[in-house]
């Protein structure tokens, strides 16, 4: 029923896995910066740098065809003007061996690896010199990998930023006298810029984009209408990037919304022609959860973690996250029916506090969590939607996006805690040898 050519693999990003924080001249990064210390940090993660082809022969014994990873920013400059030659020749190699074990690489380009000097010095992506500066960077990789990489993700999850919390993930700081939701729109339409002007180059040399959001389903807490449009509005967070990927253009909506706000970001002569050269091959998408939204509430702030609101029909995860399958099946078939794009579902898992047992971990709520998913993802495509890869999130055990090792997500487990870096050993949970039947019969056996 999958296509053939169907991609199966796993994401993570250097910043949770690499560690190596001292090595080949690599600088803090702005993730750096949202770590609060109550968990642990992102300067050792698993210990992929060192130890990424013991991880990817596991990978390949899986049977993934296809990996996500991201390209670490603050390894590939020194400063604004210098490339950091041993940055590049890290991710040489790096490619090299997923190419050698059959397995697709995908960069991210961007995700939240921002050296930390171009936030203090520019306040990040909040400024178009910033702009300016990724753009000419991924050029440069794009260059170096475009004979080896073809498909592309410039932006993880770009539409965070319009989610109620901190932006240091992009870098910046709001000003005390600047609306908050003005400058939001400010780093949405840099980095839409970005966006564009970075496909424009990857199509330029051949290369296929898959432009990508976050969606969490936002249900409408009650039938009362008002809820319905607050839910829409919710939904709207997304479109207004997805729209840009598929149209090259902002939705009526949204655009509308921030003129009647007046929370217009700055908008340069000709950045309306740039945006027409943001669309893109494919959307991807990473989904875990689903909420509820009632008019006049926030349905999700991302402040310390994602908090959403609790809907009474649903179980939810340990860490507070809903668990809910069908929400997946809806927002494939939504997108499909708004964009009639390839999709790819680029994130997706369940993270919790796995417990070794006589040196086994029987992660059944694990294969359960994506069972489901992966029923209603095939019930999407039976309904018409053309999907075309599914992508783990965190196939091994990495570091929390809040650098928490105990929200494991990984059918590896990695043997680390927050605070003991203990060996590090890998060991394979009862859901790797799922996934590798999974993987097996092209998702036919669940």
């Amino acid at each position: 029923m999958l296509r053939e050519d169907f991609l199966w693999g796993g994401a993570v990003t250097a910043h949770q896995s690499e560690g190596g924080y001292n090595e080949g001249r690599k600088l803090p990064a702005v993730c750096d910066l949202t770590v609060t210390g109550e968990f642990s940090d992102f300067k050792d993660g698993i210990d992929s740098f060192h130890r990424y082809k013991e991880d990817f022969d596991l990978y390949k014994e899986m049977g993934f065809n296809a990996y996500r990873f991201s390209i670490d920013w603050s390894r590939m400059m020194s400063d604004e003007e210098t490339y950091n030659e041993a940055g590049f020749e890290f991710y040489d190699q790096f490619i090299d061996e997923l190419i050698a074990r059959g397995i697709e690489p995908i960069p991210t380009l961007y995700h939240f690896e921002m050296p930390v000097f171009l936030s203090q010095k520019y306040n990040g992506f909040a400024s178009r010199k910033v702009v300016d500066i990724f753009v000419d960077l991924c050029k440069k990789i794009v260059d170096r990998y475009c004979h080896k990489v073809k498909k592309w993700i410039i932006f993880n999850e770009q539409n965070g930023i319009l989610q109620k919390g901190p932006k240091m993930f992009f870098g910046a700081v709001c000003p005390d006298d600047m609306n908050p939701q003005t400058f939001d729109n400010q780093i949405m339409h840099n980095t839409l810029i970005a966006h564009s002007l970075v496909n424009e180059y990857i199509h330029l040399k051949g290369g296929y984009v898959l432009g990508m959001a976050t969606v969490v389903q936002s249900y409408p807490e009650t039938c009362h209408p008002l809820d319905t449009l607050e839910s829409m509005k919710a939904q709207s967070e997304a479109y207004v990037f997805l729209d840009v990927f598929a149209k090259g253009h902002y939705n009526s909506f949204y655009y509308a919304n921030m003129k009647n706000e007046g929370t217009l970001p700055e908008i340069l002569d000709g950045d309306f022609d740039i945006l027409k050269k943001g669309k893109t091959d494919a959307l991807s998408i990473s989904y875990y959860m689903s909420t509820i939204s009632h008019y006049g509430e926030e349905s999700l702030t991302n402040i310390k973690d994602v908090v959403i609101k609790k809907n009474p029909y649903l179980e939810m995860s340990e860490f507070g996250w809903t668990i809910d399958p069908v929400g997946l099946r809806i927002t494939l078939r939504q997108l499909y029916d708004r964009y009639e794009m390839p999709i790819y579902i680029v994130e997706n898992g369940f993270g919790y506090d796995d417990q070794m047992v006589d040196g086994n971990i029987d992660d059944d709520y694990r294969i359960d969590y994506m069972r489901k998913h992966l029923e209603e993802m095939k019930q999407a495509v039976l309904e018409g939607v053309d999907c075309r890869g599914y992508l783990v999130w965190g196939p091994i055990d990495i570091l929390s996006s809040r650098a928490q090792m105990k929200k494991r997500y990984g059918m590896v487990y990695v043997n680390r805690d927050n605070k003991d870096l203990k060996d590090m050993r890998r060991i394979k949970k009862k859901s790797f040898h799922w996934f590798q039947h999974v993987i097996q019969t092209n998702g036919e056996e669940l």
